[in-house]
């Protein structure tokens, strides 16, 4: 399968998987507690999206950073370094900048907030070290995924040989199910979502898309739809791996038939997890206000968190000022 052909089913991947980012934050009143339909929608986007992102930013690092070590890649040599000034400029940059944005509106408009939140140093600092009790919440994804490319050394060392690739796998898997609790830095969330990254990284090393499941995409899709049944009524972790199996069957047979699918937003996820949920916070505002149908607010509500943030990525993406658009992430 070519590079182009290979991306174009990413890209049909990580649409799929904003698309339920934006699906599970959509909802109008409390969290897992609205209409039937709007909480299945709810607890599926939770079933699996976020182990998806993990594992497709493993598959994406392995493809663009470690399969030739420190080789090129769009005529840059990745060593380390430039690895981690990547991340830190690509992820913490504007994780920075959007949450001083949620901070700045939380204290603006403290009654419209659900988490209340003070100014202080104190508060600045503890919002910081512990990024789960950020003011923008969502921002524990960020801080996570940068600790898992900070431990970009163990992968190289782990891929080396057969027996430390399952190795390390066996040891994420325990770590997944029996990891400390441990808030600071999101450590925790490493040893938690490691295992979802690291089978991504694997994954592309070991060619299976392109040595197994591209050949048999409806399998993949079918495969994935009995694990996930199977996981509702066992373990979540089934679940979880079966909604990531049927999400590959189902983008690799959009790419054969319909390889447009999400083109409108997909090549702005980042920007979309970043802003979409501003948009989304306004709608909700303008709801608990004004009388409006449930159903087609919710709608609304979708839509907006995924066209708002590409509307502002395309004008920033006009103005071409480097410093702003490292702020919202494009490059």
């Amino acid at each position: 399968m070519a590079d182009k052909k290979r991306i174009n089913w990413l890209l049909i991947l990580q649409g799929w998987a904003m698309l339920w980012v934006v699906i599970g934050h959509a909802f109008l009143g409390v969290a897992g507690e609205g209409p039937v339909w709007e909480n299945a929608l709810f607890h599926f986007a939770y079933s699996f999206h976020m182990p998806l992102f993990m594992l497709v930013s493993g598959w994406l690092f392995y493809l663009t950073r470690l399969k030739h070590n420190e080789a090129s890649w769009g005529g840059q040599k990745w060593t380390y370094s430039s690895i981690i000034k990547d991340k830190t400029l690509r992820l913490l940059l504007p994780g920075l900048v959007f949450s001083l944005l949620a901070l700045a509106l939380k204290l603006a408009f403290p009654g419209e907030m659900s988490r209340q939140v003070g100014i202080s140093v104190q508060e600045l600092i503890h919002s910081y070290v512990y990024p789960n009790d950020n003011p923008m919440r969502e921002l524990w994804f960020i801080a996570t995924l940068f600790w898992l490319f900070l431990l970009t050394p163990l992968w190289k060392i782990v891929l080396k040989r057969e027996w430390t690739v399952w190795g390390t796998m066996i040891v994420l898997a325990v770590l997944h199910f029996w990891h400390p609790d441990i808030e600071l830095l999101c450590l925790g969330r490493v040893f938690n979502y490691g295992i979802w990254f690291y089978l991504g990284v694997v994954i592309s090393k070991q060619d299976w898309v392109d040595n197994y499941l591209v050949k048999q995409p409806w399998l993949v899709l079918l495969s994935g739809i009995v694990a996930y049944v199977i996981g509702y009524f066992t373990i979540g972790f089934v679940t979880t791996l079966g909604g990531i199996v049927l999400s590959f069957g189902l983008a690799l047979l959009l790419d054969k038939y319909l390889p447009r699918t999400f083109a409108t937003f997909r090549d702005y996820t980042y920007q979309i997890f970043l802003m979409g949920i501003f948009a989304q916070m306004l709608v909700k505002i303008v709801y608990r206000h004004i009388s409006l149908p449930y159903f087609p607010t919710y709608l609304v509500c979708i839509a907006v968190g995924l066209y708002v943030p590409v509307v502002i990525s395309k004008i920033i993406e006009k103005i071409n000022w480097k410093p702003l658009s490292l702020s919202v992430g494009l490059k």
